[in-house]
């Protein structure tokens, strides 16, 4: 369960790179399309890796915990963005 968490963060984390504003904020250079397909993808897959490693246990309940996480993470990288493009 806990691979399952850091990869959803992760995966959160670059879907929010493939906005602008946070892309820039991280890495100080300009934003393509074709980074943020790069992150859009990598994103996506490891979304979905990180549902089949839960998927495997007790399916019902684990999609419970496994959203119920990805809400989490949700918060979390909201708040690492906030925090990133306030101390700029």
């Amino acid at each position: 369960m806990l691979i399952s968490f850091i990869l959803q963060l992760i995966a959160l984390w670059c879907l929010s790179m493939t906005m602008t504003k946070h892309f820039r904020s991280v890495f100080n250079t300009t934003f393509t399309a074709e980074k943020g397909k790069r992150f859009k993808v990598l994103g996506w897959f490891l979304l979905l890796v990180s549902f089949v490693i839960v998927a495997f246990k007790n399916t019902a309940m684990m999609s419970v915990y496994w959203l119920s996480y990805l809400a989490l993470n949700i918060f979390i990288v909201a708040l690492i963005n906030a925090w990133r493009s306030s101390k700029q």
